[in-house]
């Protein structure tokens, strides 16, 4: 009994992806003067995909997660800048 269960659900999902790919489909026809077009370009450009990819319901890339080293070096100079006393407006003056 579980597997129809699995069954039904993955209908329900593969149901739900077609009419989002169809919604998709209609607002993008949407786009028609040659200036709403290059916008459309301009948007999917930032977001490194294209409409074939959209509508074939790949996702874009992941952005690269920056690298463990240069954040641990950023976070070690904010840390000597807030220890440093410049930003709390204390003085080294005894």
């Amino acid at each position: 009994m579980e597997s129809l269960t699995v069954l039904r659900e993955a209908l329900r999902a593969r149901r739900r992806r077609r009419r989002q790919r169809e919604r998709l489909r209609r607002e993008l026809m949407e786009f028609r003067t040659p200036a709403e077009r290059q916008e459309l370009d301009a948007m999917l450009a930032r977001h490194d995909t294209t409409v074939e990819d959209l509508l074939a319901g790949r996702e874009p890339p992941v952005p690269p997660v920056p690298r463990r080293q240069a954040w641990e070096d950023t976070w070690d100079e904010i840390v000597l800048h807030l220890s440093s006393g410049e930003s709390t407006g204390e003085s080294s003056q005894e």
